[in-house]
């Protein structure tokens, strides 16, 4: 299902997010206040908007506060990054709806004491994978093969513990999820193509394969 998603700095960590969420089928309000970066994002995007983010009236008037998910990825200005996350809250957008970019150890800190814990480092994320894993948290590592087709792993949820792939519908060609469970990660043990009848333990990791859509599914069925 399409989601509502505003991304706010489109600088090479932001326009990666933005580009990636349009190509996934979202609808996606891109803001910046450079009118040429705007122009590069016109049909990349659901909505390019040259805007300055740090003025409440804009935020305002841009329905900010009816998006899903905003990402603060102004990265050439620390202080307009604290600022814009500042007047998102101030507007009552929920710190959960929020994902910042932090330049460093210090910018991640001021942010959480805002309350903001959904933090990206771009040195050690990408735009490409923060995309996918946006709305699923439990999909980490994310590599994309294709523009809809990736890679992850995924956390076992706990319910999965001691019930089979089978009975969790991982079953081959016949796999009601359309993913492919390629290994099972368990403490340091690594199971390749593990049989349908292995059962969950509690903390495995499952390496999976398949379309982002069923990918970002998967956990949902559970």
């Amino acid at each position: 299902m399409a989601k509502q998603i505003a991304v706010i700095g489109l600088g090479r960590f932001g326009s990666r997010v933005a580009r990636t969420l349009h190509q996934m089928g979202h609808n996606v309000l891109a803001i910046d206040s450079d009118p040429r970066i705007i122009e590069e994002h016109r049909g990349t995007t659901t909505y390019p908007v040259q805007a300055d983010a740090t003025a409440e009236s804009v935020l305002h008037d841009l329905g900010i506060t009816e998006y899903d998910v905003i990402v603060v990825a102004i990265s050439t200005n620390v202080t307009s990054n604290i600022m814009t996350t500042v007047l998102l809250l101030s507007l009552g957008v929920d710190e959960s709806q929020i994902i910042a970019r932090a330049n460093n150890r210090l910018h991640a800190d001021t942010l959480r004491r805002l309350g903001i814990n959904k933090i990206v480092t771009p040195e050690e994320e990408t735009g490409t994978r923060i995309a996918h894993t946006i709305f699923n948290q439990e999909l980490r590592e994310y590599i994309a093969l294709t523009p809809n087709y990736g890679v992850g792993m995924l956390r076992s949820p706990d319910d999965w513990a001691e019930k089979s792939l089978r009975e969790l519908g991982f079953s081959g060609t016949r796999d009601r999820h359309h993913v492919v469970v390629l290994a099972l990660r368990r403490d340091r043990n690594v199971i390749l193509a593990p049989d349908e009848d292995e059962r969950i333990i509690t903390g495995d990791w499952l390496l999976i394969a398949g379309t982002d859509e069923w990918l970002e599914t998967v956990v949902q069925d559970h």
